[in-house]
């Protein structure tokens, strides 16, 4: 082993035993390591979670990360000795995963395909929540207590400060990760209630479906970087699960080579032939040529039955409409009586057209994974074939 050589010079005189993220320096009083300001015992070997962090004071401070397993006791979960949530009900079950990831659950006696479980409390705590905001889409949200946190949560980040220090610059702060998974059949998501506790959703979505146990609901980890600590997150779940793969292990798709255009921001469900033909034009014009296209929602023949014609477009009713054939909407296919030329023939003669006029490499098109957002009217003569 190598013997201790310090890199910086401590310019204060600590407490005789000095506390730190859970754990405890003790001053030896007739240490002979001459080279600080003040007698410490002499460490022989400088363990992996020990970093020396520059200071805006002008002195470096020693920082310590320890690697241990988050834990449950008497209400309070706490990393690293650290609290954030209190009030942990007792039907709360943790089960430690690696040196500083666990998983979260709870069970109840009640048999059932929906169950909410409050998994504790936190007040003054800095978090960042992504969050479904509706069908499709996910946002972020930020806030400091517990009941402002969205229904839908997907991920939860808390800042944790580990030492009593009011100066920000010299402040020691731990990172957690909340991340709801699936467990068994069973989804879940995290929110927050009136009275500033977290709570866990768990649902299966069918009604047959009934459980009453799920210990690994939520996956929880911890570390002093945000970034490396969802990096080393998605690591140890797909070494768990098996069941994805990394961002850095998949092969990245061609076309984010180069430049491109989506159709949505221009027209929405609005698209068709002339405005493609249009916008693609003003692009290559203006110095800046698409490369590859995506026509977005609006190419699709559809229809919505609940919605009748004329009737303005409610907020979620677009989801109603269903697919009624796998063929292109009437703009994007010229009929026999049609003699206009910027209705292309076909969608097919309409792709061929605008690559070989823009040097476009790729065309995509939109599509729902059932179809489209209602599903497939099974009563359509065309998917009657």
């Amino acid at each position: 082993m190598q013997p201790f050589v310090p890199i910086a010079r401590w310019s204060f005189e600590p407490p005789k035993t000095w506390t730190h993220g859970g754990c405890c320096i003790h001053r030896h009083e007739n240490s002979a390591a001459q080279f600080l300001q003040f007698p410490l015992i002499l460490i022989c070997e400088i363990p992996d979670f020990i970093k020396w962090v520059p200071r805006a004071t002008g002195y470096r401070k020693c920082s310590m990360f320890l690697k241990s397993p988050p834990e449950v006791k008497n209400g309070v979960l706490s990393f690293n000795g650290t609290p954030a949530l209190v009030g942990v009900p007792e039907n709360v079950v943790i089960t430690p995963l690696a040196d500083s990831s666990a998983f979260l659950g709870a069970s109840c006696s009640d048999i059932k395909s929906r169950h909410v479980f409050k998994i504790g409390a936190f007040e003054n705590i800095r978090f960042l929540s992504l969050f479904r905001f509706n069908i499709w889409w996910m946002i972020p949200r930020m806030g400091n207590c517990a009941r402002e946190v969205p229904v839908e949560t997907q991920m939860l980040l808390l800042e944790l400060i580990t030492c009593g220090n009011s100066n920000k610059l010299n402040k020691d702060v731990d990172y957690v990760l909340f991340l709801p998974i699936l467990d068994g059949e069973f989804r879940s998501t995290l929110q927050g209630n009136s009275a500033s506790e977290l709570q866990v959703y768990v649902e299966s979505g069918d009604c047959s479906v009934i459980g009453s146990k799920f210990l690994k609901s939520i996956f929880i980890n911890h570390g002093d970087n945000p970034f490396n600590l969802i990096k080393d997150s998605m690591k140890a779940l797909q070494k768990y699960t098996g069941t994805f793969a990394l961002r850095k292990t998949k092969q990245m798709p061609s076309m984010l080579d180069v430049f491109g255009w989506c159709t949505w921001g221009a027209f929405y469900q609005d698209v068709n032939p002339q405005g493609i033909r249009d916008g693609l034009k003003t692009l290559s014009e203006g110095g800046t040529p698409a490369k590859f296209l995506i026509i977005d929602d609006g190419w699709q023949d559809t229809a919505n039955e609940f919605r009748k014609d004329g009737e303005p477009v409610g907020e979620g009713s677009q989801f109603g409409a269903r697919l009624m054939s796998i063929r292109e909407k009437g703009k994007f296919r010229r009929t026999a009586n049609e003699d206009s030329k910027s209705i292309p023939h076909s969608l097919k003669d309409f792709v061929s057209e605008i690559k070989e006029s823009f040097g476009l490499k790729y065309v995509y098109v939109w599509h729902a994974l059932m179809g489209y957002w209602g599903g497939l009217n099974l009563n359509s003569p065309s998917l009657k074939k």
